[in-house]
């Protein structure tokens, strides 16, 4: 019965660590929310009525201003460059 007890405190000792960081985390804005951010501060609505949508005020506390997400946003995706290789047997 002592090992039970000691899994059982184990398991819920660790089960509310974890759910406070998940609870943590959930609110704050990421690098990864970049493009969204970007479209929320091209909204001039959106900015007007900051103190009303906690979301625009946290991609402001973010980014600062739509440049800064929109950098963020474009350096978020990740481009394949192809290269092309010509065949020397064939003519244009």
């Amino acid at each position: 019965m002592k090992i039970k007890n000691k899994i059982l405190a184990l398991t819920t000792i660790l089960s509310s660590i974890l759910l406070f960081f998940i609870i943590l985390s959930e609110d704050v804005i990421k690098e990864l929310d970049s493009c969204l951010c970007t479209e929320i501060l091209s909204n001039d609505t959106f900015i007007i009525n900051k103190n009303k949508m906690p979301s625009v005020k946290n991609c402001i506390d973010k980014f600062k201003d739509f440049e800064n997400a929109h950098l963020k946003c474009i350096k978020s995706f990740k481009f394949d460059n192809h290269q092309i290789k010509k065949d020397s047997l064939k003519s244009t």
